[in-house]
C-alpha cells in the first residue's frame, strides 16, 4: 500500500484536520476528493458552447446511410445511360412496317447508316456503324432491301446480310437504221414501265446531256445507240434512254470520235451525220467505207450528195414516191440533197457501230459515184460520170428503182 509521510514537528495543523507528522493514505486521499466534488454545486459560464457526443453506433448508422444512397443515385444514373445507350441501338417497341431501301455501289457503312437513319429504320447512324465495325459487319452488297421501321442495329444488320432483293430485269432491242420517232414506240412496246409520252418527255427537257451535240441543237437523231439492252423491270423512260447515250458515248470513244478532226477533218458529230448516210445508203458490210469514201470525196470537191434519204427524212416519210422534183431540188429544205452541198443538218438515223466506224475509218478511193446493181443490196462503184451512166443503165435494167 502507498503512503505518505511527513514529519514536520513544528508545522501546526492544517486546515484539512490533519496534523504534521499524521500518515496520509493517498487511496483515500482520491477517495475523498470524488465525493467532494460530487457534492460541490455546478457552476457553468453563461456564453459556454455544448456538443453533443453521438454513440459510436449512430455515427457508423449515418455513414452506412451515405454510401447507401451515393450508391442508388449512381445506380439510377448508370441505368439511365445504359437504357439511353441501349435505345441507340435496339430502340423501343416492335419493328414496324417494311420499307423499300436502296444501297447504292461504293456505299460505305457510314453511308449505310446514314441511309438507315434518315428512313427511320434504326435510331443512330452512328451508333450503328460502330456497331457493325464491332461485330465485324461492313461489307453489304449493293441494291434494294426490304427493312422494317424501328428495327434493332442487329436486325437490320441480319437483313443487309440476306443480301438485296433479286432485281428482275427486261430487255428491250431497237435496230439500227430507226428514225427517234420511230424508236421510242418500239422501246415502249417492249417495256411495261415506261410509255411514248414519258420517253418523249426526257427528250424534250433535255435532261440527258449527249455527248457531241453542238449547243443550241436539239435533236437527238443518231445519239441514241442501237442495240439490245438489260434494264431494271421498273426502270423509268431517263434510265432507259440514259443507258442508250451512254452506249453511244462508249462506242464513239472506244471508236476515237474524240480526234476526229484529225482523221477525217470533221467535227465528231458531222462525223456521225456521215455514219446515219452510211447507214441508210448500204447493207453490205464490206461497202461502207466505201461508201464512206465517195461521201468525204463529195464534200472535198464541193459536189451535192444525192442521197435521197436525206429528203425522205426531211419530209419525215419513209415512202420514196413523195421525191418529185419540187422536193429533191428544194434549195430552202436543209435535208435537200440534190443541189446542196454539204452535209445535212443532224444524222437522218441511229448508225450502227460498222457504220460509225466505216465514218471514222473510210477507205481511201477516188469514186465519185455508186450505184445500185444487185438486188441483193450490192452498189457499183465508179470513179466518172460515164462508168456512173453505165452503171445506172443496169440498175434500170433490174428495175431496182434508179431513174
Amino acid at each position: 500500500m502507498s503512503r505518505v509521510s511527513f514529519f514536520d514537528q513544528d508545522s501546526p495543523e492544517s486546515n484539512d484536520g490533519y496534523r504534521p507528522g499524521t500518515v496520509i493514505h493517498a487511496d483515500k486521499v482520491a477517495e475523498e476528493s470524488k465525493r467532494s466534488a460530487e457534492d460541490a454545486p455546478l457552476e457553468w459560464e453563461e456564453d459556454a458552447n455544448f456538443v453533443r457526443v453521438r454513440p459510436a453506433w449512430f455515427r457508423l448508422l449515418r455513414a452506412v446511410a451515405a454510401v447507401a444512397l451515393i450508391g442508388y443515385v449512381g445506380l439510377i444514373g448508370f441505368r439511365g445511360v445504359k437504357g439511353w445507350f441501349d435505345r441507340q441501338l435496339d430502340p423501343a417497341g416492335e419493328p414496324g412496317e417494311a420499307i423499300t431501301v436502296i444501297v447504292p455501289i461504293g456505299a460505305t457503312t457510314a453511308d449505310i447508316g446514314g441511309i438507315l437513319q434518315a428512313e427511320g429504320i434504326v435510331p443512330n447512324s452512328t451508333f450503328f456503324r460502330y456497331y457493325a465495325r464491332w461485330e465485324g459487319e461492313e461489307n453489304f452488297q449493293a441494291g434494294e432491301y426490304q427493312i422494317p421501321l424501328n428495327s434493332s442495329a442487329q436486325e437490320a444488320i441480319d437483313t443487309l446480310n440476306g443480301g438485296p432483293k433479286p432485281q428482275v430485269f427486261a430487255r428491250f432491242q431497237v435496230r439500227e437504221g430507226l428514225w427517234v420517232d420511230e424508236m421510242l414506240p418500239i422501246i415502249a412496246n417492249q417495256l411495261d414501265s415506261v410509255t411514248v409520252g414519258q420517253l418523249r418527255a426526257v427528250l424534250n427537257a433535255q435532261r440527258i446531256a449527249p455527248r457531241y451535240r453542238p449547243p443550241g441543237l436539239s435533236s437527238w437523231e443518231g445519239l441514241l445507240f442501237p442495240d439490245t439492252y438489260e434494264v431494271a423491270a421498273d426502270a423509268t423512260a431517263l434510265e432507259v434512254l440514259q443507258k442508250m447515250s451512254d452506249e453511244f458515248s462508249e462506242v464513239t470513244g472506244e471508236l476515237g470520235f474524240g480526234a476526229s478532226e484529225n482523221f477525217v477533218n470533221l467535227s465528231a458529230y458531222e462525223v456521225v451525220i456521215v455514219a446515219s448516210l452510211i447507214e441508210a445508203e448500204t447493207r453490205i458490210p464490206e461497202e461502207r467505207t466505201l461508201v464512206a469514201s465517195v461521201i468525204y470525196n463529195r464534200l472535198r470537191e464541193q459536189i451535192p450528195l444525192g442521197i435521197d434519204a436525206t429528203c425522205l427524212y426531211g419530209q419525215e416519210t419513209r415512202d420514196p414516191s413523195v421525191l418529185t422534183n419540187e422536193v429533191l431540188f428544194d434549195s430552202e429544205n436543209p435535208y435537200s440533197c440534190r443541189e446542196r452541198i454539204g452535209l445535212p443538218p443532224t444524222p437522218i438515223n441511229s448508225p450502227s457501230r460498222a457504220s460509225l466506224q466505216a465514218a471514222i475509218q473510210p477507205a481511201h478511193s477516188d469514186f465519185i459515184y455508186y450505184v445500185l446493181t444487185n438486188a441483193d443490196g450490192t452498189h457499183t462503184f465508179a470513179e466518172t460520170d460515164e462508168e456512173f451512166q453505165v452503171a445506172k443503165q443496169v440498175c434500170i435494167d433490174l428495175g431496182l428503182g434508179c431513174g
